[in-house]
Protein backbone atom coordinates (compact mmCIF):
# COMPACT_ATOMS: atom_id res chain seq x y z
CA UNK A 1 0.00 0.00 0.00
CA UNK A 2 1.38 3.36 -0.96
CA UNK A 3 1.46 6.16 1.59
CA UNK A 4 -0.21 9.49 0.74
CA UNK A 5 2.37 12.31 0.85
CA UNK A 6 1.96 14.85 3.64
CA UNK A 7 1.26 18.41 2.51
CA UNK A 8 1.74 21.74 4.21
CA UNK A 9 -2.03 22.06 4.49
CA UNK A 10 -2.19 18.74 6.36
CA UNK A 11 0.33 20.01 8.91
CA UNK A 12 -1.67 23.23 9.33
CA UNK A 13 -4.90 21.25 9.89
CA UNK A 14 -3.28 18.96 12.48
CA UNK A 15 -1.74 21.93 14.29
CA UNK A 16 -5.08 23.73 14.34
CA UNK A 17 -6.82 20.61 15.71
CA UNK A 18 -4.20 20.42 18.47
CA UNK A 19 -4.51 24.18 19.09
CA UNK A 20 -0.84 24.75 18.28
CA UNK A 21 0.58 27.84 16.63
CA UNK A 22 3.16 26.88 14.02
CA UNK A 23 5.24 29.60 12.36
CA UNK A 24 4.90 29.83 8.57
CA UNK A 25 8.30 28.31 7.69
CA UNK A 26 8.01 25.55 10.26
CA UNK A 27 5.27 23.69 8.38
CA UNK A 28 7.56 23.29 5.35
CA UNK A 29 10.30 21.82 7.55
CA UNK A 30 7.82 19.44 9.17
CA UNK A 31 6.66 18.20 5.75
CA UNK A 32 10.26 17.39 4.78
CA UNK A 33 10.96 15.70 8.11
CA UNK A 34 7.77 13.63 8.00
CA UNK A 35 8.59 12.51 4.46
CA UNK A 36 12.00 11.29 5.65
CA UNK A 37 10.50 9.49 8.64
CA UNK A 38 7.87 7.82 6.46
CA UNK A 39 10.59 6.69 4.02
CA UNK A 40 12.42 5.00 6.89
CA UNK A 41 9.20 3.36 8.08
CA UNK A 42 8.42 2.19 4.54
CA UNK A 43 11.86 0.57 4.31
CA UNK A 44 10.90 -1.62 7.30
CA UNK A 45 8.07 -3.13 5.26
CA UNK A 46 10.68 -5.06 3.28
CA UNK A 47 12.14 -6.77 6.37
CA UNK A 48 11.18 -10.44 6.55
CA UNK A 49 10.22 -11.18 10.15
CA UNK A 50 9.83 -14.92 9.82
CA UNK A 51 7.41 -17.22 11.57
CA UNK A 52 8.42 -16.95 15.21
CA UNK A 53 5.56 -17.97 17.46
CA UNK A 54 4.63 -15.56 20.27
CA UNK A 55 5.75 -16.40 23.78
CA UNK A 56 2.75 -17.12 25.98
CA UNK A 57 4.69 -17.53 29.19
CA UNK A 58 8.10 -16.63 30.55
CA UNK A 59 9.84 -18.46 33.31
CA UNK A 60 12.80 -16.61 34.76
CA UNK A 61 15.48 -19.03 35.86
CA UNK A 62 18.24 -17.39 37.78
CA UNK A 63 21.56 -19.18 37.75
CA UNK A 64 23.79 -19.31 40.82
CA UNK A 65 21.16 -18.94 43.52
Amino acid sequence: MQRTPVKKEDIAAMAKAARLDIPEGRAELLVETMDEVFQMLDSLDGVELGETAPAFAYRAKWEGK
